[in-house]
């Protein structure tokens, strides 16, 4: 009896670990499956995307070179984000181009970044929008010494000579004076006509002088009369003022024709010995500058330029753009302002007497030798 109970015992046991182990196991697929399913979610399929070439810089290209096969390459690029006209897809298409900007290397080429032939300078695309260019003739002595570079902004000042002129005539006064006298006409009716006669300027009268139109002052000593005719031409009156508050530099000196850029200069070649040595030269200034004005200003230059105006540039702050107002300065204006007074008439004056002022010559300096 004993030895049935012991039997079932052993049985009862061995279905125990049986029925651990089917758990233990079915644990594992299931672990096994939850991990399976649960990387599949995780890995996204990898999308295709179709890829073109792109043109760029091989090298950097200088502002007015034109673009050859040997300063391009190509790089891949999604077509999805190609926009259409944007970037040159063919290195055949740039070669022939001019570059109208600096272009690094690895940069893009884009169709605005180059200029196709026949497309115009490159000047006119440094004009903003709704602006000219002007361009002015200047020396050091109004170009603030040629201090003035590409991108710089400067401000004109114009200074004119203000004559006063007959509204009529639109001669200058004083107008000049004839003498009229009467003279029988020859004409029988009617009877007793009289005409008038004139006596051209420079024909002889007072002394062989022509007059011209004075006035009538009251000499204070005789208490008479007298007749004032101005001695010389009427002496015109200097005035200057700002014409442009702020222009840009668009260009010092002339434009070159083709646009490319300059050249490295060559190496010197070696002097070769003769029996006079060549005339000194001084190094060669530009003679004009051109700056960016709105289409009104470029007349009112034109007008000033053509009247005889001196114009002079004075160089701005770098960055200061502001506008500003000045006042015209006149003769008086600088007497008041600066408290210039008018000499007192004295009884005595320097000699030998000075009528124009002139700085004296290095030649006229006793300079002292170290």
């Amino acid at each position: 009896m004993s030895a049935l109970k012991k039997r079932s015992g052993r049985i009862i046991i061995y279905i125990l670990l049986i029925l651990i182990a089917a758990s233990i196991l079915a644990f594992l697929l299931l672990s096994r499956g939850r991990g399976a399913s649960r990387g599949e979610t995780a890995v996204a399929p990898t999308p295709a995307f179709e890829i073109v070439d792109i043109v760029v810089a091989s090298q950097f290209i200088p502002r007015g070179q034109i673009i050859t096969s040997e300063v391009l390459t190509t790089l891949a690029y999604p077509k999805n984000q190609l926009v259409q006209g944007t970037f040159f897809t063919s290195i055949e298409d740039a070669v022939g181009t001019k570059a109208k900007y600096n272009i690094d290397p690895a940069v893009p080429l884009t169709s605005s970044m180059v200029i196709h032939e026949g497309g115009g300078s490159l000047a006119a695309f440094d004009i903003p929008a709704g602006m000219t260019a002007y361009s002015l003739a200047v020396s050091p002595e109004t170009a603030v010494a040629y201090a003035p570079r590409q991108g710089d902004h400067v401000l004109v000042v114009g200074c004119m000579l203000i004559s006063d002129v007959d509204t009529s005539y639109q001669t200058r006064l004083p107008n000049d004076t004839v003498i009229t006298f009467g003279v029988q006409s020859t004409v029988e009716e009617p009877s007793g006509a009289i005409s008038l006669g004139v006596m051209p300027p420079g024909a002889p009268y007072n002394d062989g002088d022509a007059i011209s139109r004075g006035r009538y002052e009251l000499d204070s000593t005789v208490n008479q009369p007298i007749y004032v005719v101005p001695s010389e031409v009427q002496r015109p009156r200097l005035v200057c003022q700002t014409v442009i508050q702020d222009a840009m530099v668009l260009n010092v000196g002339m434009f070159a024709l083709d646009d490319s850029p300059a050249a490295p200069a060559a190496a010197p070649a070696e002097p070769v010995a003769t029996e006079e040595a060549p005339a000194p030269t001084g190094p060669a200034y530009p003679g004009s500058i051109t700056i960016v004005v709105s289409p009104q200003d470029t007349l009112i230059l034109n007008y000033l330029a053509l009247a005889g105006a001196k114009l002079s540039l004075a160089l701005k702050s770098a960055g200061d753009g502001a506008q500003f107002s000045t006042d015209p300065v006149t003769l008086q204006y600088i007497m008041d302002q600066k408290n210039i007074p008018a000499p007192v008439k004295l009884p005595y004056g320097v000699e030998p007497r000075v009528d124009t002022l002139l700085y004296p010559a290095f030649d006229n300096y006793i300079l002292n030798q170290p």
